[in-house]
């Protein structure tokens, strides 16, 4: 794939490029492991002063594309809105990579790496993303995170088996990783066939961190392929306690109310869709509004 990315929207861009907060992501990786997703791409650069080391700049560069990436997954985001922060967060990545003194660095830093698989996991190029990834098992193996975006990138792919391998190896390098770590490897043990030890490291990862919304998000996700759709809605319910500015979590709820005739309660859990990801027809539709 052709990394060097353009835009043609560059009001959108420009009007964006002041903006930098960091949010909590409207859309979770459990229902979109594929990601949403070219005229030059407006040049939003990090100054580059006489004084500033390489090293420095990188720093600067991968920062600015974290940031960023935070800011187009926040919640009430057009589709324009977020394609643009997207095309930022890139015109970062191609900063590094195109600037002679950048280009080698860039290639062997870790945090940049990862920055740069991420965005192609946005893009939905997980294939791409495993290339990056790859160089990146070579220069940090034992960094429990190389393994999470590995297991990442292979969900992306529909390879839960190896996603199932990579968090395990994650868990082992870090004993103390966070539950949301054990979280997703419950849902990949599920994608593969494993709906058993799906349940069970579920159960481990809210006992680890009953504070943590994607615990109860996963295992009621789970709860809900078993069948088991009382103890789903349960679990949703816990969740959205926790966190609230997750949309797949209230699709989800909305849909397990549906299924229990419960249309005064779907219509309120479509609405906060809607307040999240104004762009959702479904949910627009469901609550009667336009999109």
């Amino acid at each position: 794939m052709n990394t060097i990315r353009v835009t043609s929207n560059l009001t959108a861009l420009a009007a964006f490029a002041a903006t930098v907060i960091i949010a909590v992501p409207a859309r979770s990786s459990l229902m979109n492991s594929g990601q949403t997703p070219q005229p030059e791409r407006h040049a939003f650069r990090v100054p580059a002063t006489a004084a500033a080391a390489p090293d420095d700049r990188l720093r600067a560069i991968v920062a600015l594309i974290d940031r960023t990436r935070a800011r187009a997954a926040a919640a009430g985001l057009s589709d324009e809105e977020r394609d643009a922060l997207t095309e930022m967060a890139w015109a970062q990545a191609e900063e590094a990579l195109d600037d002679p003194s950048l280009r080698e660095r860039a290639q062997r830093d870790p945090d940049f790496l990862q920055a740069q698989a991420l965005l192609l996991m946005d893009d939905g190029e997980d294939e791409d993303a495993l290339g990056v990834l790859e160089r990146l098992t070579v220069i940090a193996p034992d960094d429990p995170e190389t393994h999470r975006l590995l297991a990442l990138g292979f969900m992306g792919l529909g390879r839960a088996t190896g996603a199932v391998e990579e968090y395990r190896r994650a868990l082992a390098l870090d004993i103390d990783a966070a539950a949301e770590v054990r979280a997703h490897l419950a849902h990949a043990l599920v994608v593969a066939g494993r709906l058993e030890d799906g349940l069970a490291e579920s159960e481990r990862a809210i006992a680890q961190d009953p504070s943590a919304y994607i615990g109860h998000f996963i295992r009621g996700w789970i709860l809900g392929e078993a069948g088991r759709h009382d103890e789903e809605r349960r679990e949703y319910l816990e969740a959205v306690q926790r966190e609230r500015d997750d949309a797949d979590l209230w699709e989800l709820l909305a849909r397990s109310w549906e299924r229990a005739g419960d249309r005064a309660r779907a219509q309120a859990a479509w609405g906060e869709v809607v307040r999240i990801d104004p762009s959702d027809e479904e949910a627009a539709e469901k609550v009667g509004v336009k999109p």
